[in-house]
């Protein structure tokens, strides 16, 4: 016969079931009390234990460093004046009164061309503004007397006048026939010889004025700024070339183009440089320097400085506790970092131990490196 069950004994079922699950959660709540005296209970308490534990920290000063950078570039060097020399007059050369290199001055004659003719028509000149003179002369005291009307003393004074002109003009053909340096410098290798028949296209020689030397190099574009701002110690470059290795040549940036050049994108710079040594040449290549001074900023090396969420930070020691700081990276620089943030010269900054810290974070500083 099968088992009745009745309405009691499923009252008794469930009381059952419902003191055992009492003791289920007496236990459970027995053994997070246990963990959390233990330590080991939430992650609240957790993170709070962490704040309470000392980090050993190995730390390095703040500096502050100038965001400096080198500019390198090759020149070319071009003479402070560099001209050729060319006759204004078509003739043949009868004397060279230069050799190559010699320094010359200003209105030194260089060559001569036949004179002959213009040395006859100066004379010629000469004479008739001489009979000139002396006619106009006669008129004007003729004139006085009433001998000659007033028309022919006109007529005298602009005989006079003309023969003026004719001999300032006969004077010049006579100077063009002598070919002279038009400033102090150096010359260079005659072109010509006598005899020669020369024209105005014929080259006689060159003439430098290198006294002071320009190099000529170009900027990139994103440099355009600082170099419309350089003044003063930001204006000074250093050049070398492969005919003195050993030597350095100091010089400062004098000038520089208007424009940028839209095909390169550079802009072309012009310095100067002392050459009373006469040691350089024009056309010879320099490879220059040009030293460029920036702001300040505080710097830490390379492994100081991690990455989050929200950019790049270091960890600082204050007062015995770590503090998370953010510095936006401006630059690197041999193994260091320019950083820009809430940072002083002195700082404590982290160098190892940098893993275990967290905001607020107890540490104790073991040892502080050298830079």
């Amino acid at each position: 016969m099968p088992d009745i069950i009745t309405c009691g004994d499923i009252l008794k079922k469930r009381f059952f079931l419902l003191i055992l699950i009492v003791i289920a959660i007496g236990i459970i709540w027995k053994h997070d009390a246990l963990l959390t005296s233990l330590g080991l209970g939430s992650e609240e308490i957790d993170a709070s234990d962490r704040a309470q534990v000392t980090v050993k920290v190995i730390t390095q000063p703040v500096q502050i460093t100038s965001n400096d950078r080198t500019f390198r570039a090759v020149g070319t060097g071009r003479a402070k004046l560099s001209i050729g020399i060319y006759p204004a007059v078509s003739e043949e050369v009868t004397d060279i009164y230069f050799v190559a290199q010699q320094d010359v001055k200003k209105g030194d004659i260089l060559v001569q061309l036949d004179s002959r003719a213009e040395e006859l028509a100066v004379k010629a000149a000469q004479v008739q503004l001489k009979d000139a003179q002396s006619l106009l002369d006669r008129y004007e005291l003729a004139v006085k007397a009433g001998g000659v009307p007033e028309s022919e003393v006109d007529a005298a004074r602009a005989d006079f006048e003309a023969a003026q002109v004719e001999l300032e003009q006969a004077k010049l053909d006579l100077e063009e026939r002598q070919i002279k340096a038009p400033f102090n410098g150096v010359v260079g290798i005659p072109a010509v010889d006598p005899s020669d028949r020369v024209n105005p296209e014929t080259l006689i020689t060159s003439l430098d004025a290198r006294d002071t030397l320009y190099i000529d190099f170009e900027v990139p574009e994103s440099l355009a700024g600082a170099l419309q701002n350089a003044a003063g110690e930001n204006r000074k470059i250093t050049a070398t070339t492969p005919a003195y290795l050993s030597k350095q040549f100091d010089g400062e940036i004098s000038a520089q183009e208007s424009r940028i050049d839209p095909d390169r994108r550079t802009v072309l710079a012009r310095a100067e440089i002392d050459n009373k040594e006469d040691l350089l040449r024009p056309g010879m290549s320099f490879e220059t320097e040009w030293d460029i001074k920036g702001e300040s900023y505080p710097t830490v090396p390379e492994i100081s400085v991690q990455w989050g969420r929200e950019g790049s930070f270091i960890w600082l020691i204050k007062d015995g506790k770590a503090v998370k700081t953010s510095a936006t990276i401006i630059s690197r620089k041999a193994g260091r970092v320019l950083l820009e943030g809430d940072i002083e010269s002195g700082d404590q900054v982290v160098i190892e131990g940098l893993q275990r810290l967290r905001p607020g974070q107890s540490v104790e500083i073991v040892g502080t490196a050298e830079e």
